[in-house]
């Protein structure tokens, strides 16, 4: 049995189960949960152009699509290590004809960029990695100084259940956990919590239930319990609340 590298608990499987992966990659493609947590990054960006951004862990892509359309001047690279995630990403790039976007298969530890970037955004990596402090000084010599890092990872260790067995998570975060990570290379600007209204859902069917979320009830987005689930999200855009399924950061990185 492993042991979590941050916590000294034991972790139960650390494997990632691929088909669940790649179901979870088809269900996220119209998630309205990872795309209000996407919508809440981007206010977070900046309107500069000609921006070099690194997208480390881009899985499907949707967020690559997003990036790119935020502002067409910039470019942008992204990595993942994940054979499906890069076809699929690929695949959603041709489709829109995103012009400003590069897509490489790399880990970060083993990306080597041709220049420093101004931005980079790794959304729900950090918790696949065991030696999460080496990934994240690797994220800090790609950047600029005074460069912005923008994060976001799953929320609190007393949901750590199926799900996270099934992805082959290390670990799940809090705003402290967060904070102390990033601080050594990074000053945060902005943290905070996501997905509160989801809390009891992830703890009753991944912790408690050991099943997977009941996605098909989601599915059908004219169904009232996509409807209320959507209302509530798009509300959370705005109100932060001290609990949730997802950390969000954004930091920058030090100039000394």
């Amino acid at each position: 049995m492993l042991l979590n590298s941050l916590s000294g608990r034991p972790v139960k499987d650390t494997v990632e189960d691929l088909p669940y992966k790649h179901d979870d990659y088809d269900f996220r493609s119209t998630d309205p949960y990872a795309f209000t947590k996407y919508r809440i990054i981007l206010k977070w960006l900046p309107h500069t152009p000609v921006l070099n951004v690194l997208n480390a862990g881009c899985g499907s892509g949707e967020m690559n699509a997003l990036m790119s359309q935020h502002d067409s001047s910039w470019h942008i690279d992204a990595i993942d290590v994940d054979d499906e995630g890069i076809q699929r990403a690929q695949l959603l790039k041709e489709q829109l004809s995103l012009q400003n976007l590069s897509i490489t298969k790399s880990s970060i530890e083993d990306f080597q960029p041709s220049a420093l970037y101004d931005i980079i955004i790794s959304n729900d990596v950090l918790e696949h990695i065991d030696n999460v402090e080496q990934a994240i000084q690797r994220l800090a010599a790609m950047l600029k100084p005074g460069g912005l890092l923008m994060v976001s990872v799953p929320a609190l260790q007393w949901l750590y259940g199926y799900h996270d067995e099934l992805l082959g998570h290390f670990r799940r975060y809090n705003r402290q956990l967060l904070t102390k990570q990033l601080t050594p290379y990074f000053e945060i600007k902005h943290i905070r919590y996501f997905g509160m209204l989801l809390v009891p859902i992830a703890f009753y069917y991944s912790r408690l239930r050991h099943q997977p979320y009941p996605l098909n009830s989601q599915r059908d987005k004219s169904s009232m319990a996509a409807r209320i689930v959507n209302g509530m999200l798009i509300a959370e855009e705005n109100i932060i609340f001290p609990l949730g399924t997802s950390v969000l950061a954004m930091a920058v990185r030090r100039t000394t």
